[in-house]
């Protein structure tokens, strides 16, 4: 796995736009012209996951152009863009103008020459790249979306939220788990293709499942110490039986209930370690974690941390 990041703002003002547009010519193999020298912004964080790349860009008013010379160099690649906000518009060799607005999913192939102008201060977007070669059970509904921009269908927006939330959690990842999770983008990828029986279900046992259970996964973080918060609770929010929730955490090799008292056992533990609750009872502490019994909060940390409570706030205590 390898991280980018280019920002002009980093560069040396009196050589900014020459310094970001070389660095982008290498790396990203297109052509950065701005609208505006003195006023130019951009921002591009890129994550390289073996073949799939993953990234996040910023811009002012500017045109990026690829040459035929860069489309020679770029490989055998399928760019998805995503517009977050503004608006750009992108015209490619074989196909017409299209203009790129939120809502909305463009499939560039990247052997191919032509010209992407972004309007508006900022026009931000996200960007999946994915060799050809693991499209080919969904050629049919890959070559419908050639050099057009389609509107995002609940399978596209599956495929971008699983590949933006990887994106966002790149640097504490280890690469066994990022090269699993570029095979789940690749899976959202063909469903969203339409492709064929076979290539379906295997993205609905992969890629979908661990989209689902990253979107819970997420959710239990966002309402970990509301009373609310159950099993029945998040099958509701998610529209999913309690059978299927189940098997979502069985393939991790815990139940739900365990993976909600670890991340309260986590935020307690981060609790008892902060100056900021020093003033604050163990009792208190569990409470505000979520934990409505003491006597079992304190025994489950106890075999969590092979430490008590008390132990490791003496312990954070002494540290400092």
């Amino acid at each position: 796995m390898t991280l980018f990041a280019i920002r002009s703002q980093d560069l040396d003002v009196s050589r900014r736009v020459d310094e970001f547009r070389d660095v982008v010519a290498t790396i990203t193999k297109v052509d950065f012209i701005p609208e505006d020298l003195q006023s130019f912004r951009s921002e591009t964080r890129i994550g390289v996951l073996h073949e799939l790349i993953v990234g996040h860009g910023s811009h002012s008013p500017s045109t990026a152009i690829r040459t035929k010379t860069h489309a020679q160099e770029s490989g055998d690649n399928v760019m998805f863009h995503i517009p977050l906000s503004g608006s750009c518009s992108i015209h490619q060799t074989g196909g017409e103008q299209e203009h790129l607005m939120p809502g909305l999913v463009y499939a560039d192939p990247g052997d191919v020459a032509g010209t992407l102008k972004f309007n508006g201060e900022p026009t931000e977007g996200f960007y999946v790249s994915v060799p050809r070669v693991h499209l080919a059970s969904a050629t049919g509904g890959l070559n419908d979306v050639l050099r057009k921009a389609t509107s995002l269908t609940p399978q596209w927006r599956l495929f971008f939220t699983y590949a933006r939330s990887l994106h966002d959690e790149l640097g504490q990842l280890a690469p066994g788990e990022t090269a699993q999770c570029a095979s789940h983008v690749q899976d959202l990828a063909l469903m969203a293709l339409g492709a064929t029986r076979d290539a379906a279900e295997i993205a609905a046992g992969r890629g979908v499942r661990a989209a689902r259970l990253k979107a819970i996964k997420a959710d239990v973080e966002r309402h970990l110490t509301s009373p609310d918060l159950s099993a029945d609770w998040m099958t509701r929010r998610h529209g999913i039986s309690p059978r299927y929730l189940r098997s979502l955490f069985e393939g991790e090799g815990m139940s739900f209930g365990d993976f909600v008292a670890s991340r309260k056992l986590a935020l307690a533990y981060c609790m008892l370690c902060d100056p900021a609750h020093a003033g604050s009872g163990i009792s208190q502490i569990a409470m505000d974690a979520g934990f409505g019994d003491l006597s079992w909060f304190n025994a489950r940390f106890r075999r969590t941390y092979g430490m008590t409570p008390r132990d490791v706030r003496a312990q954070a205590l002494g540290a400092r």
